[in-house]
């Protein structure tokens, strides 16, 4: 039977308490499992500098000029170019057949080994730079912009490989306990030709 209206504002509802243990018990067994799970992700830091913008700094005359080392990356291989006052020609590093054993045929990969043996020759010719800019065809993957940048970034223990798997193998150099330095400030740039 219906209550009247003036009964139902004064009756009383009993409320029953929500049993929260099966939500606890899930809580618990979750979040250790979840900060189990990210101790081990890790997380890697690329430093990389953005392009500067503004006029340029007026030149002193006994100012040394910039290398301006270019790395550029394209659907061929590699390009180092330099500025133009060094009049030395631009390095072309193309890509190379590298053979794998879980591919039947052997297939084109970019040369990593010379382009790291191309840069420590600059780094023997100019030792005091440490700048070196990225440009890239826009569809190049960032895993091997990844790679380029690692070549790049730290000298190892021979200065030049002929072979990618005596490169990929090798053993980074240290001095007192740190990485010697390559070129290790990266500056992403678009490449003025493909600019065009």
């Amino acid at each position: 039977m219906a209550r009247k209206p003036s009964e139902r504002r004064h009756a009383t509802e009993n409320l029953e308490d929500i049993n929260l243990t099966p939500i606890m018990s899930i809580l618990v067994i979750l979040i250790p499992m979840l900060i189990f799970a990210f101790s081990f992700i890790e997380i890697a830091l690329q430093q990389v500098a953005a392009p500067k913008m503004g006029p340029p700094k007026p030149k002193q005359a006994d100012e040394k000029k910039p290398l301006q080392l270019t790395i550029v990356v394209n659907d061929a291989g590699f390009v180092l170019k330099q500025q133009a006052d060094f009049e030395e020609p631009d390095v072309v590093i193309p890509l190379k057949e590298q053979a794998d054993v879980a591919v039947t045929q052997p297939h084109l990969e970019y040369d990593y080994a010379r382009l790291y043996s191309e840069l420590m020759k600059k780094k023997k010719a100019y030792s005091e730079e440490r700048t070196i800019n990225l440009a890239a065809d826009f569809h190049i993957p960032w895993h091997i912009l990844a790679r380029t940048i690692d070549a790049a970034r730290v000298q190892l223990v021979e200065s030049a490989y002929d072979d990618l798997v005596q490169y990929a193998q090798a053993k980074v150099k240290f001095t007192d306990g740190v990485p010697e330095p390559l070129f290790d400030t990266v500056v992403f740039m678009v490449d003025p030709d493909q600019a065009k």
